[in-house]
């Protein structure tokens, strides 16, 4: 499995989170438990909105189309891991 999509979604995740809760513990695809799995999959599914996603209509079609195809990657990339994991996939409701 090649989790390049997911690794770099996972170090932006962090580091953002960093920022506003300074006891954040990273999340990797290593330490990757039911709860990670769970707020990794609600974090795509609020950048998968369309608001989000066309960034409130600043962006053109084809740049929320980048968007939309390496988010839609990171989440076939959560569902191999949760897979092999043996966790649950949670619905997402935007893809």
């Amino acid at each position: 499995m090649q989790a390049f999509g997911l690794r770099n979604f996972l170090d932006t995740y962090n580091a953002w989170e960093k920022i506003f809760n300074p006891n954040h513990k990273t999340i990797n695809i290593g330490n990757m438990d039911q709860k990670g799995v769970d707020r990794i999959a609600a974090n795509l599914d609020s950048k998968m909105s369309p608001e989000n996603l066309f960034c409130d209509g600043e962006i053109s079609h084809s740049q929320a189309r980048t968007k939309a195809d390496y988010y839609n990657a990171v989440w076939e990339e959560l569902k191999d891991v949760c897979i092999q994991k043996g966790l649950r996939v949670p619905h997402v409701y935007e893809f």
